[in-house]
């Protein structure tokens, strides 16, 4: 399994951990009680952590290469285990597991088109570019910061030092059509009526007036795409060479994309094929619970409340208990099955496991395993080996992509690696 898309799964086990975490310490000795509770503290994560796990379609080329091995005279030895520990005892008290060997997945497979390596190619060259300010009328693409005051409904909002890009229309093109002409210094009022698809819930249906007073007029001067940009900022000398490795690297990321979502596929259509009592361990779903929230709270600032970020993703209370209702039996599945077939992760497997992607990142294997926890990281490793023998098993269909499909497909495929929706998965059982 590729470092990718296994870290994509490291990511989403990172929202489910403490799920099986929790329930373990109903279920073992009280050393790993206290392993769980010494562990849990790291299982929050911010942004730029979790960052690190995504597996964007956009690379750096140089960032691909993975970071050389922490010296082992720094490695601290990681304390003794035995993996199976941290899985749910006594899975089948609430799984009668299925037959999986008519599963049928589709596996996408996609075609690199120049198109998609100028597209790559742009994107890099955007991440060089500088912002210049411009005494020049606002136009197509500058950047206009202001400070901004909406009012609603005649309640005036507090102003706000914002931007937009003209063209991007994330106010609507009526706002950006006010924007555009306009220099620093320059102030409006002015009114636009929204209609019910606007993103901004409090505006839909609404006429909004605005006071803006532009600040900054900028545009941004992006390098030229040539040989001595490449000898510049790549490994490479010549377009020729760094393309045709923009193409492999897109390539690779592309086929390691697919195979992961079309294991979510197959992981979620075996839940569904199974059998569930209804029944789970109490610290179990309140572990899953606490971990769905948590995937929402990590994007709190301060002062502000749980309710405030749920809100802002218009997820409700049911939303929440169901998303923890799919985590439970994701976790159940996945015990009860590896307890089934006898499956098996060494205690060798589990270190060789954390020291490798410890190295990958730049960490000590002791640092690595307390970011991720024990609970995570086994369950990571037992839910790869269990996806494995299924995908053995499934009916594999492989299906091509057109060159028209690949921009809805990219955005879709970057949703379904979101932490958001991977702790979506899995249907039947609890609460059906």
């Amino acid at each position: 399994m590729k470092k990718r898309y296994v870290l994509a799964a490291l990511a989403a086990m990172v929202v489910l951990a403490g799920c099986g975490g929790k329930a373990s310490t109903d279920n073992t000795d009280t050393q790993n009680t206290q392993d769980a509770q010494d562990d849990s503290a790291a299982a929050s994560m911010d942004d730029d952590e979790l960052s690190e796990l995504d597996p964007e379609f956009s690379q750096d080329l140089e960032s691909n290469e993975e970071i050389d091995a922490v010296d082992d005279t720094e490695e601290t030895a990681l304390d003794p285990i035995t993996p199976s520990d941290y899985l749910v005892k006594n899975a089948s008290d609430y799984v009668t597991i299925g037959d999986y060997s008519d599963v049928e997945v589709t596996k996408y497979t996609y075609e690199i088109t120049d198109d998609m390596v100028q597209e790559e190619i742009q994107e890099e060259l955007e991440s060089y570019s500088e912002e210049e300010s411009t005494n020049a009328p606002s136009e197509d693409g500058n950047i206009v910061y202001m400070n901004l005051t909406a009012t609603v409904d005649g309640e005036a909002g507090d102003e706000e030092e914002t931007f937009i890009i003209l063209g991007q229309e994330e106010y609507g093109a009526e706002f950006d059509e006010k924007l555009t002409g306009v220099s620093a210094g320059d102030q409006l009022d002015f009114s636009v009526t929204y209609g019910d698809d606007t993103w901004q819930e409090d505006w839909q249906g609404k006429t909004v007036d605005f006071k803006v007073e532009v600040t900054d007029v900028t545009k941004s001067n992006t390098p030229e795409y040539n040989d001595d940009y490449v000898k510049n900022n790549t490994d490479y000398d010549t377009k020729a060479d760094y393309e045709a490795a923009v193409k492999e690297n897109l390539q690779q990321s592309y086929d390691e994309q697919s195979t992961y979502d079309a294991e979510e596929e197959l992981i979620t259509a075996c839940v569904a094929k199974t059998e569930f009592t209804g029944e789970y361990p109490d610290a179990l779903f309140e572990s899953c619970k606490e971990e769905v929230l948590s995937g929402y709270t990590m994007f709190m600032e301060d002062g502000e409340e749980v309710s405030d970020v749920l809100e802002m993703f218009g997820v409700s209370e049911s939303d929440i208990e169901e998303e923890a209702k799919n985590l439970v039996n994701r976790r159940l599945f996945i015990a009860a099955y590896v307890q089934a077939n006898n499956v098996e992760v060494t205690e060798e497997e589990y270190v060789d496991y954390v020291k490798e992607y410890a190295a990958y990142y730049g960490e000590t294997a002791a640092d690595f395993e307390a970011l991720y926890t024990r609970e995570t990281i086994v369950n990571a490793l037992y839910e790869s080996k269990v996806t494995g023998l299924l995908m053995e098993q499934a009916k594999v269909t492989e299906v091509p992509y057109t060159a028209d499909t690949y921009g809805d497909e990219e955005s879709d495929d970057a949703e379904n690696i979101d932490d958001m929706e991977m702790v979506e998965e899995g249907e039947g059982g609890i609460g059906e």
